[in-house]
């Protein structure tokens, strides 16, 4: 059976594995698939290895990603067409927007039909709004109005649809999509030992009286940093030794930047380590470095609040304590995640981690069991079931 993915970003050109990364080379390794894969060149340079079957596309480069969909999805679209022609492809796998949306009204008008899955690893229409204008902006408004009236025409003709988190899930019933499977984000085989955090502190000169509260991943707009950087500079106020630690980068916007005048504003420059981004397979080993897992999402941006951040995962496998803003997954998963909203919230809630060792302790134990069982192993075992019933549904 043959495969095409149409990915939701630059397949071997992102700084790091993202979740069809992850779920698609480990079923390119079932002797009874064969995984095509097709690339948007977001990125000059490929950062990133694949065992599939890459598709390089003719384009017009363009400065913003959301314009760069938008300018190329009718040329893309014919191309992928060609592309599942001459490989015989079997089912599709579409995901992202302009592309997929194109693909799927000539689906619609042509007797040339495949299966489709649409994956929908995060909520688009403010992912794409957010690289163009500010999501509450109001052209943000009105276009995020359009990219939704978008993915809901994609999600209700495709054969299936398959979401990375409890609330995407709940979306696409709501808009009518049919066949709707769950398949969860999760960690690769490199987290599932425990590392010597003490390793990588003292690269970094943490004293072993330093409180580091780390946050791994891309700098973008879809995070609500200002607000847990003022809780530190709270916390430190009231004598808490607290340090930050990102490890991550932009992709493409000057998010970064603003993250960087907060820091300086509350004179917080001393106290924080930017990392960049980082082998993957390197991740676990410095968050076995931090005190507390941060996820500062902005819940006012749909992006943040219908995310499944496999971060979680990833600071639960090396046992550290995650404080996440009150996003849909971590409310689903209250029982081991902490919350907080305002700087005064993280300062308090960040003073009471420190001080509660045995509600710490207990809520950290519940999620290291819950992220032992979130790999990507699992996800992609999941996806290829996906695959099969789309193709028995024919």
């Amino acid at each position: 059976m043959r495969v095409l993915l149409v990915p939701s970003s630059d397949y071997v050109g992102h700084p790091f594995p993202q979740r069809h990364n992850q779920i698609f080379e480990r079923l390119c390794n079932r002797k009874n698939l064969e995984v095509h894969v097709i690339r948007f060149k977001l990125f000059d340079e490929p950062r990133l290895k694949t065992k599939l079957v890459l598709h390089e596309l003719s384009e017009k480069r363009t400065r913003h990603v959301a314009v760069y969909y938008l300018t190329n999805m009718f040329d893309h679209t014919s191309q992928i067409r060609q592309i599942i022609r001459e490989e015989g492809i079997d089912v599709v796998v579409l995901s992202n927007l302009a592309t997929p949306f194109a693909y799927t009204l000539m689906n619609e008008i042509s007797s040339f039909r495949v299966p489709v899955i649409f994956d929908l690893p995060d909520y688009y229409p403010t992912s794409a709004t957010g690289y163009i204008f500010g999501v509450r902006s109001v052209f943000g408004r009105v276009l995020t109005g359009v990219f939704d009236s978008m993915l809901r025409y994609m999600v209700r003709h495709a054969t299936a649809t398959t979401v990375a988190s409890h609330a995407l899930e709940e979306y696409v019933r709501r808009i009518g999509g049919r066949n709707v499977m769950y398949v969860p984000n999760g960690i690769g085989e490199c987290f599932l030992r425990l590392y010597n955090g003490n390793i990588q502190r003292e690269r970094f000169d943490f004293h072993e009286k330093d409180l580091v509260a780390g946050y791994v991943g891309s700098l973008e707009f879809w995070l609500d940093m200002k607000s847990f950087i003022d809780g530190v500079s709270l916390a430190r106020s009231r004598g808490l030794p607290l340090k930050i630690w990102l490890i991550g980068s932009k992709l493409h916007t000057n998010f970064s930047d603003k993250v960087m005048q907060w820091i300086k504003q509350r004179d917080l420059e001393r106290h924080t380590e930017i990392t960049g981004f980082i082998a993957y397979e390197d991740v676990p080993k410095y968050v076995a470095g931090f005190n507390i897992g941060m996820i500062p999402f902005d819940v006012s941006n749909p992006t943040s609040f219908y995310a499944a951040p496999n971060k979680m995962w990833e600071y639960f496998s090396q046992k550290k304590p995650v404080l996440s803003t009150p996003i849909y997954e971590a409310l689903c998963n209250s029982n081991c995640v902490f919350t907080a909203s305002t700087p005064e919230d993280y300062a308090q809630k960040i003073l009471a981690l420190f001080r509660n060792k045995t509600e710490v302790r207990r809520k950290t134990e519940i999620g290291y069991r819950k992220a032992l069982d979130r790999t990507w192993k699992r996800s992609a075992e999941i996806f290829a079931s996906a695959i099969y019933s789309v193709i028995d549904e024919v």
